[in-house]
């Protein structure tokens, strides 16, 4: 049927849905080449809509997937006299270009904020994280870096790894031994998968240490492009869970092993927010985020509400 995706994208979809460890960054460009390849293999507009549909309900919460295709279609309204399959690669280059430009502004922000011999502490896995850090190594900045293992799919430990490749010192903790050493840090350096006006959302664990961040004064910066600001109204889902094999892989009588992947951290929490333009601060964040627009083609997905983790 013409409304059906050809099989070979709809396999490239349930991928990204299936996929518990990339960042947000990295989905989108996965996302960019799967419309890229789409459009090539069918140059038809109700199938680009469709799959940009399905792109942001495998992966909701993930900002940088909804922003290119959200903007996508906004892009192809303004230029309904041109070719669509010109349109739509046109696009998605310059936004995975844009990817780059902005991962690289990033660091050239933070490079200015941090200083020689910091004690740095992270979060989970996060390329812009990862990169940011890799520049201050190649920049002759002397740092360590405390990663937590980042539970349950521990990509805490694929960042150590990168890290430790590239000669940078690594402390590598348990989730929970992480707040006894926040008061220690010089700063903290978190991703995100997304920003909404009442919090950033990112890998369970980071509210808890931007609690005691606040609580100690310690430094707490969210690495973030503005392409990870969602609109007011967006939905985000923290309260699907996740195999519950995860974390244990037996039953244990009247237990209930409860896996959560994110939760919300508001955005007050954070000492600021290094994005492309500038460090931003909090209510900064929140005026852009008043701006922006959701296009019809996702008219669907609106809410009035922006849910954190109920509670048990």
């Amino acid at each position: 049927m013409k409304n059906q995706l050809p099989d070979n994208i709809k396999k490239d979809i349930k991928e990204i849905e299936n996929d518990n460890t990339s960042g947000s960054v990295e989905l989108a460009k996965k996302s960019a080449e799967i419309i890229i390849n789409l459009v090539n293999q069918t140059g038809d507009l109700e199938q680009i809509k469709k799959a940009s549909l399905s792109l942001v309900e495998a992966q909701p919460n993930m900002a940088s997937i909804f922003n290119l295709v959200n903007n996508l279609m906004f892009y192809i309204d303004k230029n309904k006299k041109q070719q669509l399959k010109k349109i739509v690669t046109n696009y998605c280059k310059n936004y995975l270009n844009n990817l780059e430009n902005f991962e690289k502004k990033i660091k050239d922000q933070a490079i200015n904020l941090i200083k020689n011999r910091a004690r740095i502490i992270t979060h989970s896995y996060s390329s812009t994280v990862l990169g940011t850090l890799l520049f201050l190594k190649e920049s002759k900045k002397e740092i360590s870096v405390i990663c937590t293992e980042s539970r349950p799919k521990n990509e805490g430990i694929k960042l150590a790894k990168e890290l430790g490749k590239n000669k940078i010192k690594v402390k590598l903790l348990v989730d929970s031994a992480i707040f006894s050493l926040i008061p220690y840090a010089d700063i903290i350096l978190i991703g995100g998968d997304a920003i909404t006006e009442n919090g950033l959302i990112n890998k369970i664990g980071t509210k808890g240490i931007a609690t005691v961040a606040q609580h100690y004064k310690t430094p707490i910066y969210a690495l973030c492009s503005t392409e990870k600001l969602l609109p007011k109204k967006y939905p985000i889902n923290l309260d699907h869970l996740k195999n519950p094999n995860e974390i244990i892989q037996y039953n244990i009588s009247n237990v209930t092993a409860v896996n959560y992947y994110f939760d919300l951290t508001p955005l007050d929490f954070f000492t600021g927010f290094i994005t492309e333009k500038e460090i931003l601060k909090p209510e900064e964040i929140k005026e852009i985020i008043i701006n922006l627009k959701i296009h019809d083609n996702f008219s669907d997905l609106l809410s009035d509400e922006d849910l954190d983790i109920p509670l048990i």
